[in-house]
């Protein structure tokens, strides 16, 4: 289904008992955390002393998955189409030669940019934080500055082709629950081939897309974007402006 791209690694290693079992570890290189996986990951399955003595299939599974890879996220797939998608999502799967089912562990990792300061949103007493391109750093700097567990996000994936993570943040009690939910119906909608930046949601949901006065705002500061949900609910992608 992906070709012969270079940047998807297959590793094949042997495992279970006397290490007759075959099996391979697939990843895509700049996606992953490149330590993670061979320490972490290939490592353990090969070094560790229960998974060697087992040579039930199932029993090796349930190992592996309680046991071996030291890791959170590890589940069990059987889809085609959720392998692939979990694996362009940066996660590493492992493949077993006689079992029909995949195990994928959340190995998000490579190469990302730091957290800066906005550049267009300069802030003067304020946080000195901008938002970068990984929705999960979004998301936690916001959770500093707002603490509740009254803050809900709820996470979906738009974009038929670039599969665009967009998440929706609101305070439960403050946001109108009949708003939260027509956001979400227009989100969901949505049938496009990809969405590369904030823009594209903004003109796919708002009511009014030729008017001279802003009906949905953007900014860069998680300051900012932590006072809307005070009074309202707002929108996070994937991409540096929220």
């Amino acid at each position: 289904m992906t070709g012969n791209s270079p940047d998807i690694v297959i590793r094949k290693v042997k495992i279970g008992y006397q290490a007759k079992m075959d099996a391979a570890v697939l990843f895509v290189k700049g996606l992953v955390d490149s330590q993670a996986v061979n320490d972490l990951f290939i490592e353990s399955m090969i070094k560790n002393s229960h998974l060697q003595e087992k040579y039930n299939l199932q029993d090796l599974m349930g190992l592996i998955t309680n046991e071996a890879i030291p890791l959170g996220q590890v589940q069990s797939i059987r889809n085609q189409v959720e392998v692939v998608d979990s694996l362009m999502a940066g996660n590493t799967i492992i493949l077993i030669d006689g079992i029909d089912e995949v195990l994928t562990a959340g190995t998000q990792g490579g190469g990302k940019r730091s957290i800066q300061e906005p550049t267009t949103h300069i802030s003067i007493r304020g946080s000195k934080e901008g938002f970068t391109e990984t929705n999960e750093t979004n998301i936690a700097m916001v959770r500093r500055i707002i603490k509740s567990p009254d803050l809900l996000v709820e996470s979906m994936t738009i974009g038929q082709v670039t599969k665009t993570d967009v998440s929706i943040i609101y305070l439960k009690g403050i946001a109108k629950e009949d708003i939260v939910q027509e956001v979400r119906t227009r989100l969901n909608r949505i049938d496009i081939d990809g969405i590369l930046e904030s823009g594209y949601i903004e003109q796919l949901i708002e009511d009014q897309t030729m008017t001279p006065f802003p009906t949905i705002e953007n900014t860069e500061r998680p300051d900012m974007v932590a006072g809307n949900p005070l009074n309202t609910l707002l929108c996070i992608q994937s991409s540096e402006k929220t």
